[in-house]
């Protein structure tokens, strides 16, 4: 089963275990909801996956690596109990509530979801102590004496025994009897999906186009074991992207932290190279930056696949991370203008506008921090609320000085007089539309790059393999074909010509 299957099956479990029928009560006996467990290679994206499918299903969802966990953290402390049994007085052992259950009733509170997945990370490597506790829990849903809330749902995860960790133990037939098990394998085309939402670096889509077999590499050698994982390459497209954009030196020795397998990493350092040269042809920036065609640029139709590759795809990377810099601040001028009708209900004077919009945005924070510390917010989500916060007070800064600054009523962005009694919001408002302004002139000088695209592609690398790759990843991406589709379908149609 490759990783996206595995996130389906979550989501589909996640629905059912969470059902429930007429008079309220879920379908599925707790006793009867075998937890998950994924079974695969380190850094396949088991605990990702689940924290996906929690937040697509819009429930809580709580991570524990258990060998950090002992059989008191797991169970609670014992402490002495005075009870009476038939008027005889005893001292009995109790425990305290376990760590684990303690800490999911408070995110039940802080979150206000009554229902949630616990991921018990490792799950395989507990020690012996723990056994006889994590049965208990797989089977009862319960720690010692205290119940997970019956909304709850358990996931688990583990490595194989033997091959990639050393601590990880074979499971027995008692232990699987008791979960239903996912083994996991990685899955390059899977991964691809996946790697284009998430933009990785496109000197590692095109090489491992060429080297599907350099994907996941588990071996050893004489020097030792050697290995390169999904998690190595999304880890160094992300490090590459920021050496990139600091010009900072890259070599064999950076690449090698991260890909620890010497054939791989010598592959890929001299095909990175390669990269380089091509993406550094000086026409390329008017392409990709107003849709200009660069003049005298070679033919690629006979040229070797891994130049073919690595242009196109550099193409498509740059596009996409444009598309979806526009995208951000198309949303940022979005929640801006839903910020500004919540200021207007206010109707702040000008003396207190910075007030309004801080206690206005305080409350949204409040929101996106419950969101992001139970995995709900994305990491693009959360550099638009920051981004929306800065330009918020940076207007609101602005508005107060350019009423500070002149007697006379304020202009209009047309040049108008505005009204004497215009308000400290109708005024930031007309400030910031011209946000939604620049947002519109980037959306034209997109459709002039994609019109230049269309022109010069089938041209470089002719109608073949390469350009129906191109376009077919290209339109792979959600916010390119979103974009494509309202504004420029006849382009749209043009591009679907060639996959």
């Amino acid at each position: 089963m490759n990783i996206q299957d595995a996130y389906e099956e979550l989501c589909r479990t996640i629905a059912a275990y969470t059902a429930k029928n007429e008079a309220g009560l879920y379908r599925i006996p707790v006793e009867s909801r075998r937890p998950l467990l994924l079974m695969g290679a380190p850094g396949i994206g088991k605990t990702a996956v689940v924290k996906q499918a929690a937040a697509k299903c819009r429930v809580a969802f709580l991570s524990y690596a258990m060998t950090h966990h002992t059989r008191q953290s797991a169970i609670g402390l014992p402490v002495i109990r005075e009870r009476s049994f038939r008027g005889t007085p005893y001292s009995i052992t109790e425990y305290t509530m376990s760590e684990i259950v303690g800490d999911i009733l408070r995110t039940m509170e802080e979150t206000g979801l009554d229902e949630g997945v616990l991921f018990l990370d490792e799950i395989n490597c507990v020690s012996e102590t723990l056994l006889p506790s994590m049965l208990r829990l797989l089977q009862f849903k319960s720690f010692g004496s205290h119940r997970l809330p019956d909304g709850w749902i358990i996931a688990a995860a583990g490595n194989p025994p033997g091959r990639c960790n050393r601590s990880a133990r074979e499971l027995d037939i008692v232990t699987l009897d008791r979960v239903r098990l996912l083994a996991l394998e990685p899955d390059l085309d899977t991964w691809r999906s996946y790697a284009l939402r998430r933009t990785v670096h496109g000197a590692v889509l095109s090489y491992l186009s060429l080297r599907p077999e350099h994907f996941y590499v588990f071996q050893r050698t004489e020097k030792g074991t050697e290995f390169v994982t999904p998690r190595s390459w999304e880890d160094l497209s992300k490090a590459l992207e920021t050496y990139e954009a600091l010009s900072l030196p890259t070599d064999y020795r950076f690449f090698s932290q991260y890909l620890q397998c010497g054939e791989v990493c010598e592959g890929f350092s001299s095909y990175y190279r390669l990269y380089e040269k091509l993406a550094a042809h000086p026409g390329l920036d008017g392409l990709t930056g107003s849709g200009k065609i660069p003049e005298g640029f070679p033919s690629l139709t006979d040229a070797p696949a891994d130049e073919q590759l690595s242009l196109a795809e550099y193409l498509v990377q740059n596009i996409h991370r444009q598309l979806g810099a526009w995208e951000d601040r198309r949303l940022l001028a979005e929640s801006l203008g839903y910020f500004m009708d919540g200021l207007e209900a206010l109707r702040p004077d000008f003396s207190g506008l910075e007030e309004s919009c801080a206690g206005l945005l305080a409350k949204r924070n409040a929101s996106v921090q419950k969101k992001k510390e139970f995995g709900l917010l994305s990491e693009r989500e959360e550099a638009r609320e920051r981004l929306l916060a800065g330009q918020i007070k940076t207007l609101a800064a602005e508005t107060r000085l350019k009423n500070l600054e002149t007697a006379e009523p304020p202009t209009a962005e047309n040049g108008a007089k505005a009204p004497a009694d215009v308000s400290a919001a109708s005024l930031m408002r007309t400030l910031s539309e011209a946000l939604r302004s620049e947002t519109d002139q980037e959306a034209l000088r997109l459709e002039a790059v994609f019109r230049g695209i269309l022109a010069f592609v089938p041209e470089v690398f002719g109608d073949g393999l390469t350009s129906c790759l191109f376009f077919t990843e290209l339109l792979e991406h959600p916010e390119t074909k979103t974009f494509l589709t309202g504004r420029m379908r006849e382009v749209y149609d043009r591009f679907t010509e060639f996959t």
